[in-house]
């Protein structure tokens, strides 16, 4: 059987694991990485037997290679994925696609007519709690939705540097619960209201950024969401959902260790929860780079789409604007 050879373009977090995950596949050849650091190109290729690249263009002019993952950072996406399409490459991209609105309209007017698979790192569609909500949802066994909580805190902070040019908690961390909203109500958010705030670490005041938020959301239909960050859980990383319906409620909890529940006359004692995200969704970004490798194979659209990007980003955007200036905004997408 011939094997799909992809290259990964970014060789830092994501890009290590996305590479890690992809040598894994027995469909999957990692033929080369490309990092603009060439010392984390030769160290990731080293381990996993590819071609370290000095040069990105040698990844799109290489007619072996079919397939690009996009890891690098945020403001260098739209050019990957406008190369993707003038050389006639898939390509999986991480999110966003970038901070500024107008850049990915410009973007996806380019490559509109791309004919080859592009599909959007938002990995949580691909987690099998949150798939079964979303399939108990769109049965519609306990009636028509009226609420939603969704609960994202992150152990801590990530470094200073990253979150200089991260784009704020709402483009960086509200964007994945803002994705996982549109997909679990199938419509639009229609408005916004947050409130943000530094209670974590005093530094991040000087990104600027808030490291604490709360935001309410309504939907098309009226439904009312809420979603609440934190760069700070210490427990580790928190990741809660809570879907009111007409006829039931649909609760998601943290994932544990294991199961077990171990209660004496000092309380109930359960294993530790899941610490970092890449551990929490660890075979949620296996079972989507499957999904993606499925469709270049089967020729299918994949999910989620650019598109999808697109409006969660212009509601992220919202949220950020709502924050500062202390007052509803309306979503226009």
């Amino acid at each position: 059987m011939n094997k799909l050879s992809i290259a990964v373009i970014g060789a830092g977090r994501i890009g290590s694991f996305h590479a890690n995950n992809l040598s894994l596949h027995p469909k999957v050849n990692v033929k080369s990485i490309y990092d603009t650091n060439y010392q984390l190109a030769k160290k990731l290729s080293y381990k996993l037997n590819a071609n370290a690249v000095d040069d990105d263009k040698k990844i799109f002019k290489d007619n072996e290679i079919k397939a690009v993952f996009i890891c690098s950072d945020t403001a260098s996406h739209v050019k990957y994925l406008e190369l993707s399409h003038k050389f006639n490459k898939h390509a999986y991209c991480e999110k966003p696609i970038h901070l500024d609105i107008n850049v990915v309209n410009r973007c996806l007017t380019k490559i509109k007519n791309h004919k080859n698979r592009i599909q959007l790192g938002f990995h949580r569609r691909y987690d099998i709690s949150h798939q079964k909500i979303k399939n108990l949802l769109k049965k519609r066994k306990y009636g028509k939705i009226e609420q939603i909580v969704m609960f994202d805190r992150d152990p801590s902070p990530p470094p200073i540097n990253y979150l200089k040019v991260s784009g704020g908690i709402f483009k960086d961390m509200s964007i994945h619960s803002i994705d996982v909203l549109r997909w679990f109500l199938e419509e639009e958010i229609t408005e916004v209201f947050a409130l943000g705030n530094v209670l974590v670490d005093n530094k991040i005041k000087g990104v600027p950024d808030f490291d604490t938020m709360s935001a309410i959301l309504k939907s098309k239909s009226g439904v009312i969401c809420q979603i609440i960050n934190s760069r700070r859980h210490t427990p580790g990383f928190d990741q809660r959902i809570e879907v009111f319906c007409e006829k039931g409620n649909i609760k998601l909890d943290n994932k544990h260790e294991t199961a077990v529940n171990v209660m004496t006359a000092e309380g109930i004692n359960k294993d530790k929860f899941s610490y970092h995200f890449m551990e929490r969704y660890k075979d949620a970004y296996f079972a989507a780079t499957e999904s993606f490798i499925n469709c270049i194979v089967k020729k299918s659209i994949p999910m989620p789409t650019l598109i999808d990007g697109r409006n969660s980003l212009i509601v992220a955007e919202a949220l950020t604007k709502s924050a500062k200036l202390g007052k509803k905004i309306m979503v226009k997408y």
